[in-house]
């Protein structure tokens, strides 16, 4: 049984996220580098967090209405225009601010809408191909991850070597490929929503199942919990002890790098040799040896060799939880109401991450950064502690048998 959609789905979706990554730091650096102007950084940077936030919302019901790989080639084709308009108007007629905002709004709206519909498109193309789910799952997580690794540093170097507006045409043309091998290579029936319904009458749907799902719905708070905490650490705390406790901002980035590369290693791991059953064991011990543990580290502050070895140690454990959630997701979830309710889990997701780097920055100014990192160890224990606690996570080892992702060997 052939591979191909398969790969070309996990490879359209890391392409997509190395582009869009190289967009992030991108934008950013062409506006500064125009303008000269910290406040117009920010209007533009806040532009393409809009784009981001309403599409997470809004675009649920589209991906269900019109399928998940029209949807998916379209964000991306979008977002290339997007990226791509603005060094080809910037060298041609000049590109004004208002038009910079409108171009940023939509590089943001695009992402989320890409994102979600390769993930409603996974358990078809798994049940086609014959593929494990745990080591399908996996494998688009340590896709997406190593593609963010890639994309920050692909920007970095080629802003450096060439310029802003040849990385945003670069990541035009990543998008472009994301595009095409989606609409050439994964071909996969779907079963089509009620087109009688209304666009509103849709959204209302899925918020209504994901009530009903207790599950999903303490899934998507410890999503939250976790991507503010995550936010507040990468954000603010880790910012705060390389400027106030090491005066080193080369330590970050390695910290930063040793963390983000143990967790692609623990993903790979898990799509290598996980074998998808016991997955509330699986989340609810890798969560707590890889959270509570890297806020204490941090806050204990040991040499920096003791310090990035114990960080990576902790976040190989991480690598499995996001491929065990996709698998749980991919089980509980009917294929009419995935693109909603994914895009209400991620929406609820990204609305947390700027609570967090708020608490931790009125924790930073209270307590300082020893006693801010203790403070986010402690929370980050309760929420870890939640899976062991409440009996309605073990509910992540059952699999509906109407609805079910097939784990084929």
């Amino acid at each position: 049984m052939s591979r191909t959609p398969l790969v070309a789905l996990i490879g359209a979706g890391a392409i997509a996220t190395v582009g869009s990554t190289m967009t992030l730091i991108a934008v950013p650096w062409f506006v500064l580098q125009t303008t000269g102007s910290g406040l117009t950084t920010g209007v533009v940077a806040a532009a393409e967090t809009l784009g981001l936030v309403l599409s997470v919302v809004l675009a649920g019901p589209l991906i269900d209405r019109y399928g998940a790989q029209r949807a998916s080639i379209a964000a991306d084709l979008f977002t290339c225009v997007a990226v791509a308009a603005i060094p080809l108007v910037h060298h041609t007629i000049g590109v004004p601010l208002w038009l910079l905002v409108v171009l940023a709004f939509g590089v943001g709206a695009g992402r989320a809408p890409s994102r979600s519909a390769k993930q409603v498109l996974m358990p078809a193309v798994l049940a086609a191909t014959g593929t494990k789910v745990s080591r399908g799952t996996g494998a688009e997580e340590a896709a997406q991850r190593v593609g963010d690794l890639l994309g920050a540093v692909l920007g970095g170097l080629l802003i450096a070597a060439t310029s802003p507006t040849t990385v945003l045409l670069a990541d035009g043309g990543a998008l472009l490929v994301a595009a095409v091998l989606v609409a050439v290579f994964v071909r996969v029936t779907r079963t089509r929503g009620s087109g009688g319904t209304s666009y509103l009458q849709e959204l209302r749907e899925a918020l209504a199942y994901l009530r009903r799902d207790r599950l999903l719905v303490v899934l998507g708070a410890s999503n939250a919990s976790a991507n503010a905490l995550t936010t507040g650490l990468l954000s603010v705390l880790l910012p705060a002890f390389g400027v106030l406790v090491w005066h080193d901002s080369t330590l970050v980035g390695v910290i930063i790098g040793a963390a983000s590369g143990a967790s692609v290693l623990g993903t790979a791991c898990y799509a290598l040799w996980g074998s998808g059953t016991h997955r509330w064991r699986t989340f609810a011990f890798c969560g707590l040896v890889s959270g509570p543990p890297v806020y204490l580290v941090v806050a204990l502050d040991p040499a920096p060799v003791v310090l990035i070895g114990l960080l990576a140690l902790g976040m190989l454990a991480n690598g499995a939880i996001n491929p065990v959630i996709s698998a749980v997701k991919y089980d509980r979830v009917p294929e009419p109401l995935r693109g909603r309710v994914f895009s209400a889990l991620h929406a609820v997701g990204s609305a947390a991450m700027p609570i967090g780097s708020v608490v931790a920055g009125v924790l930073l100014d209270g307590i300082g950064p020893h006693g801010a990192a203790y403070a986010f160890s402690g929370l980050c224990l309760l929420a870890a502690l939640c899976p062991f606690v409440f009996p309605v996570w073990r509910q992540m080892d059952d699999v509906p048998a109407a609805q079910g992702v097939e784990a084929a060997g």
